[in-house]
């Protein structure tokens, strides 16, 4: 795993601080109300400048309370770094133990095809499958005399679903785009460490983002939250960086009596922050919908804390972090919506 794959990986997931600014350029939220999303949303967008990246992710939910993540990713990186692809798979729980792998290829290795929906980074490492009526996820590789295998097969799979275009701009010439193509899904397989194989079911989601510029460039902070069991509710919501204006850039779904209700974010608000990894970071964050409801986020346990340098130290590790414009921090783990409901989240900041 090359270090600098997990870093920019994390990077177009990421967010950075909640600080007031003094001169705002526009943030605008996309055109259209909610829709049903289509192919041309899942496959990949046109790579508009050098530091363009785009994510693939995915959060399961497995039997034995196992959390698993799994992005599919295409990083530019400008000059600090030729383009490449990759995935990396980060396992909570298994056996009572965490994991995580990351794999990186040249750009050549990345190939999505329309007939079957595929994308492909390595013969080990795809999904395909013509969503919603089908898909297939397979991740396996060895690293460091670790195996890691995930094979998993959806079914009753929600229609995606997008806000309008997708399309969130920043200023005069950056955009991020944002797609859930499957709110939920049930899923059947096998994971397995190194020979300790084991069939598996649970629940699924993925949602597939794009961005002009590193994340830290255009947002602040925010969660990916998807409950489990009970009333299905998902959201990815970020605050912008600081020279943006403070609209919340992100939306939510909420499926009510088999409707799903798009949930435009007004506001954001972190109530409560602790210590962790050295930084200041949100515990319990308030999000205000324009339809008037309010969701409130916990992060109640951390299951998997990392920094994106954790890698590296000296010299290297201050030159990273200036050409990023940050350390990035990740949380994955396990909360509640609302005082009550089941959530997995993944949060993420920028210090």
């Amino acid at each position: 795993m090359r270090a600098s794959f997990i870093l920019a990986s994390l990077l177009a997931l990421t967010l950075a601080g909640f600080e007031p600014i003094a001169a705002a350029e526009r943030i605008k939220t996309p055109t259209g109300d909610l829709r049903t999303a289509t192919l041309s949303d899942l496959k990949p967008h046109s790579s508009s400048s050098k530091t363009y990246n785009e994510f693939w992710t995915y959060q399961f939910f497995l039997d034995g309370n196992v959390q698993a993540v799994l992005n599919f990713s295409r990083v530019n990186l400008g000059s600090f770094k030729a383009p490449v692809c990759g995935a990396d798979f980060t396992l909570l729980g298994f056996k009572g133990r965490n994991y995580s792998v990351a794999r990186e290829y040249e750009k050549r290795n990345f190939v999505f095809t329309d007939s079957n929906q595929g994308l492909r980074v390595h013969e080990k490492i795809w999904f395909d499958g013509t969503l919603p009526e089908t898909h297939h996820v397979r991740f396996a590789t060895t690293k460091k005399e670790v195996s890691y295998y995930l094979d998993l097969t959806f079914t009753d799979i929600l229609p995606g679903k997008v806000w309008g275009d997708g399309m969130f701009r920043f200023g005069a010439s950056d955009a991020m785009g944002i797609f859930v193509h499957i709110p939920s899904a049930k899923v059947t397989g096998r994971l397995a460490i190194n020979q300790d194989t084991v069939a598996v079911s649970g629940t699924a989601y993925m949602d597939h983002t794009f961005q002009t510029d590193l994340a830290p460039a255009l947002v602040g902070a925010g969660f990916r939250y998807v409950t489990q069991g009970g009333s299905l509710e998902t959201g990815y919501l970020m605050d912008p960086a600081g020279k943006f204006e403070r609209i919340p850039v992100g939306y939510g779904l909420r499926n009510t009596g088999g409707t799903m209700t798009l949930l435009k974010p007004a506001a954001m608000k972190v109530v409560s922050a602790n210590r962790a990894l050295g930084a200041r970071v949100a515990t319990v964050l308030e999000i205000q919908y324009q339809d008037g409801s309010k969701s409130t986020v916990r992060r109640s346990e951390d299951r998997f804390q990392q920094s994106t340098l954790h890698e590296f130290s000296g010299f290297s590790k201050i030159a990273i972090k200036g050409f990023m414009g940050g350390e990035i921090l990740t949380f994955k783990g396990l909360g509640k919506l609302n005082g009550s409901q089941s959530v997995a989240y993944n949060y993420f900041s920028v210090e």
